[in-house]
Formats: C-alpha cells, sequence, structure tokens
C-alpha cells in the first residue's frame, strides 16, 4: 500500500496540491480538467514538468460555480450571458 493521498484524501488539505491526474481520478473529464487548468493559478514547479493547482483554488472554483439557487451560471460578463 502506498503512502501517498488519494486525490479525494488530499481536498481535506487546502495548502495541499491536484495534478491533472488527481482531477480525472475525482471524476472529471478531460474537457473539465482542462477548464479547471485554464481558471485556477497554475503552479510550475522548476525541474518539473507536470502543471499542478492548489486544493483551495480548486475548492473555490467549484464553490463558485456550485448553483445556489441565486443565479443559473457564474459568467465574467455583467449581464450574465456568455
Amino acid at each position: 500500500m502506498s503512502g501517498r493521498p488519494t486525490a479525494a484524501d488530499r481536498l481535506e488539505n487546502p495548502d495541499a496540491f491536484l495534478s491533472r491526474g488527481d482531477l480525472r481520478e475525482l471524476g472529471l473529464e478531460r474537457r473539465a480538467v482542462d477548464a479547471v487548468f485554464r481558471s485556477c493559478p497554475v503552479v510550475v514547479l522548476p525541474g518539473y514538468a507536470r502543471p499542478l493547482i492548489r486544493v483551495a483554488d480548486y475548492r473555490a472554483l467549484i464553490e463558485a460555480s456550485t448553483f445556489n439557487g441565486e443565479r443559473v451560471r457564474p459568467s465574467g460578463s455583467p449581464t450574465g450571458v456568455t
């Protein structure tokens, strides 16, 4: 058994990092993973080829993108039409 926590386990730690593979493990399809990486600040460590995002940024994106009864879709435009 590996000592590495699963992606689901790392969601509990806002300072943890997620890779594209972790997002796939969480159930996102490739286009959704791409959208997350376009929307969140990406961390690229010197000497490491795989980009990462912080759990806190991922959770904030999911929260902002979740229907809460006040609006149908989040939008950057003032009219709400994209």
